[in-house]
């Protein structure tokens, strides 16, 4: 599938000849504040890559699995918990995201940080809807994303000239070296991360700025916290 592929493109880059590279979207510290005060002992990660999201959620004593589509991300995550001296708390699981292999009502709170951006439209609702069944009722979803950045004239000019390829407005090509495509990559409107949330109580969205450690730029984001409510309760956002 071309979104399996994508991800896992996206995964292979977040090792960089062995090495850990850093990242645009940073750790969900404002999550880790909110739940302090909550009766939350197990977490989700959605596309944890190598751990870098699940080692920081576990220093707080809770009890993560992290999820991942690639191998190899996957294994550097055990190579890292070992590195470490972990040996409880933490599971990594080889698993396709938009179809995930756990029960209903699984877990207390699932995060996922910039996920959603490398799924293609018509399954990135298949994805919250994969969030929302393995969340308890009432469990509690962490999302960090992209944003549309239009007061940037960088992305100004890749939305412009990238929707003739990607032909979604928002979605961006990324590219290696040479100019080959590499995945494509969408940058969220409000409108659209609240269509998403459908299912969900919005507790917060804020609008944040994240500063790319690659080439420097900046891009806008969102950090959001919702709660899983029943199918009968009134959605706000």
């Amino acid at each position: 599938m071309k979104a399996e592929g994508a991800l896992r493109k996206m995964q292979k880059m977040k090792l960089c000849n062995g090495r850990k590279v850093r990242y645009t979207i940073p750790l969900p510290a404002k999550f880790i504040r909110f739940i302090k005060s909550k009766s939350i002992k197990t977490i989700l990660e959605l596309g944890c890559g190598y751990g870098r999201a699940c080692f920081f959620l576990r220093k707080s004593n809770l009890c993560v699995t992290g999820v991942d589509v690639d191998r190899e991300q996957v294994e550097s995550a055990l190579q890292e918990m070992k590195a470490q001296g972990i040996s409880e708390g933490i599971d990594f699981i080889i698993n396709d995201v938009r179809n995930l292999c756990f029960p209903d009502s699984s877990f207390d709170a699932v995060t996922m940080l910039g996920i959603l951006t490398l799924v293609s439209k018509k399954e990135r609702s298949k994805l919250m809807s994969e969030a929302r069944r393995v969340l308890k009722p009432f469990g509690y979803l962490s999302i960090e994303e992209f944003g549309r950045t239009w007061e940037n004239p960088i992305y100004r000019k890749r939305y412009k000239d990238d929707v003739k390829v990607t032909c979604e407005l928002g979605t961006v090509t990324v590219r290696d070296e040479m100019g080959g495509i590499l995945h494509f990559g969408h940058h969220f409107s409000r409108k659209e991360i609240c269509h998403l949330l459908r299912g969900f109580c919005t507790i917060s969205l804020e609008k944040d700025v994240f500063t790319s450690y690659y080439h420097r730029n900046w891009v806008n984001g969102y950090i959001i916290l919702a709660q899983k409510r029943p199918n009968s309760a009134q959605q706000r956002h």
